[in-house]
């Protein structure tokens, strides 16, 4: 999978550092329900930090996440949509993507892009 929109290169690094720690990369291979949720969740430094603690090897806690955390507007949508995408453990309508700004609403498209399909450390390489 080559040209991956990424909001800023400290999206990119977020996103493989935590990969790497978790340990959901395999040889060249991420694993696609991690890669999904987490390209959503480190997008921004700010929703990354309220939501590192919800996150682990063993699982991501989107229940515990949506009722704990203060999620407004956009923010809401992208982790019901990582949640989704996960392991179907949150509920959205399509309908809801169309609340999201330009930039939002192509991460939402480019998670979904994820989730269906292999990420290589190698296409990762090739372009922030």
């Amino acid at each position: 999978m080559t040209n991956i929109f990424f909001k800023s290169a400290a999206h990119k690094e977020r996103l493989l550092t935590v990969m790497g720690q978790i340990g959901k990369i395999y040889g060249e291979n991420l694993d696609q329900e991690y890669t999904a949720a987490l390209y959503l969740l480190t997008s921004d430094q700010t929703t990354w930090e309220k939501a590192q603690e919800y996150v682990s090897s063993t699982g991501i806690d989107f229940d515990a996440m949506l009722k704990e955390m203060d999620l407004s507007g956009g923010y809401g949508v992208l982790v019901s949509l990582a949640g989704n995408l996960f392991n179907a453990q949150t509920e959205l309508s399509p309908i809801e993507l169309i609340r999201l700004d330009d930039k939002n609403f192509t991460l939402a498209l480019t998670a979904l892009k994820l989730r269906r399909y292999s990420l290589r450390i190698s296409d990762l390489k090739s372009k922030t």
